[in-house]
């Protein structure tokens, strides 16, 4: 018998335990994927030790069991070639690993919905829950160039600050030291990471050393040989930004002439291809009364759209761009038409999820999880923070700058109780409190001070979302 790893798999051996993973958490999706949201389960020791030993290509049974025999003493072959048979049995029927008669066989298995409700129980002796999974870094996000072609509008980089692109052996540091730390994905963002003169060599090192891969760019520059060595990895993804289907309303946000038509070109060749890709579209004065055209345009591709009905400022403190922001007026117009597509749902289901938060939850998710990196080895919290800095990978380790950074563990220890006036607030649910945005909005970079229209697109989103899915009364104002 064979087994491997399928494609949409990831995972990692810690000291005392193991992580497996399927992509969802970090991959977008189409519309119409089938396939089953698999999640994430933490392994015992043993466990993890067995599970070390399978690879992305089919290995023999008898080969894994011998190499295991070099670990597990005092126990016969055939007894561990039972135990360890039962173990991956138990991951194929949970999706995680396929199984053949011969390596073709193993090959050749499609992923399905896997119905694995019944095999929990089987499941315990290999599988843990108390571990201390806080503060696992899981995923980073480096920008590799702040240089950009387009000079969109609403960006969060101020424009004076777009000049560089990633130093290629800072960029091979900061990956060897992600992957030593059981880093699971990769972001590389921008400016426009495109520019980045060794682009394509930095995916293939990603690929080598297992990462999942997001590249969040506007496309307009993608290449042949890009969209080949992207196919090629399995665990990559893409994201770009379409801010209309008019170009003359696009290309104005970008200043940049023809850019709608090169977005949409690089889009589909991806999709064509079958790569998964998804659309991020911020609304603002200039594109309120079109986005809608976007959606409904890439609903007829499969393609996933992530709105933003208000925009970030910009991370240098001085708030120039979000006054292409939307009023409080035109928000109101714009989420009914944004839930009436289908985002009810969406925010009614997340809503559910934020309902199991306590007072003593963390207030977001800065420094649980994730890292963000600049093109010069500045650390900063999350994405439009970069003013913020936590550390220099360049003077220290990146797991010295998680593990002890006094300003990150201080980040860490806030608590949704802090924030007073959302404690009691009755459409809390509907809102995810952004210290990044309080900071940046706030001429005296108070992380505590919530800005008013937040709070009322929050109250807006309640009631519309209660209204439009009925059965729940609204609340009254």
């Amino acid at each position: 018998m064979f087994y491997k790893l399928n494609d949409n798999i990831i995972f990692r051996k810690y000291n005392k335990f193991g992580l497996i993973t399927d992509n969802s958490e970090y991959g977008y999706r189409l519309l119409n994927d089938q396939q089953n949201i698999i999640g994430e389960k933490y392994l015992s020791e043993s466990g993890a030790v067995m599970l070390n030993t399978i690879r992305r290509i089919p290995r023999n049974i008898d080969d894994i069991v011998k190499e295991l025999l070099n670990i597990f003493e005092g126990i016969s072959f055939k007894d561990l070639k039972v135990d360890v048979m039962e173990f991956f049995d138990l991951l194929v029927d949970y999706g995680y690993l396929s199984k053949g008669s011969s390596v073709e066989e193993c090959n050749s298995i499609k992923l399905v919905n896997f119905e694995h409700l019944n095999c929990e129980n089987n499941f315990e002796d290999f599988s843990i829950d108390e571990i201390d999974k806080k503060y696992l870094l899981k995923s980073i996000h480096i920008d590799v160039a702040t240089v950009c072609n387009e000079k969109c509008i609403h960006c969060y980089i101020p424009h004076n600050c777009k000049t560089k692109t990633i130093d290629t052996n800072l960029f091979l540091k900061i990956l060897k030291e992600a992957r030593d730390m059981n880093v699971i994905h990769v972001s590389l963002s921008g400016g426009e990471p495109l520019l980045y003169k060794d682009i394509n060599y930095v995916l293939e090192k990603c690929k080598e050393l297992d990462f999942s891969v997001n590249v969040l760019s506007n496309l307009t520059l993608l290449t042949d040989e890009t969209i080949a060595i992207m196919k090629d990895n399995k665990l990559l993804s893409v994201q770009t930004s379409i801010y209309s289907m008019n170009n003359k309303v696009h290309d104005w946000i970008t200043k940049k002439e023809g850019s709608l038509e090169k977005t949409i070109t690089g889009l589909l060749k991806l999709h064509k291809e079958g790569i998964p890709v998804q659309i991020s579209c911020p609304i603002m004065h200039q594109n309120k009364d079109c986005f809608i055209d976007i959606i409904r345009w890439a609903r007829s591709y499969n393609i996933s759209v992530a709105v933003e009905p208000l925009i970030f400022a910009s991370y240098d403190n001085l708030r120039e761009n979000i006054k292409n922001r939307l009023t409080e007026e035109e928000l109101d117009l714009v989420l009914d038409q944004y839930l009436s597509e289908g985002y009810a749902e969406m925010m009614y289901e997340k809503a559910q999820d934020q309902m199991k938060l306590t007072p003593e939850s963390p207030i977001c998710s800065v420094g649980q999880d994730s890292l963000c990196i600049s093109v010069d080895g500045e650390i900063f919290p999350c994405a439009g923070w970069q003013s913020n800095i936590l550390g220099n990978i360049k003077s220290n380790s990146l797991k010295d700058i998680w593990e002890h950074s006094e300003k990150l563990n201080a980040l860490r220890s806030i608590k949704r109780s802090q924030f007073l006036q959302c404690v009691s607030c009755k459409d809390r649910e509907y809102c995810t409190v952004c210290m990044m945005r309080n900071y940046n909005e706030d001429i005296n970079k108070n992380i505590f001070k919530i800005n008013r229209l937040q709070c009322k697109m929050t109250k807006m989103m309640h009631n519309k979302v209660e209204t439009i899915l009925k059965g729940i009364p609204a609340i009254k104002s």
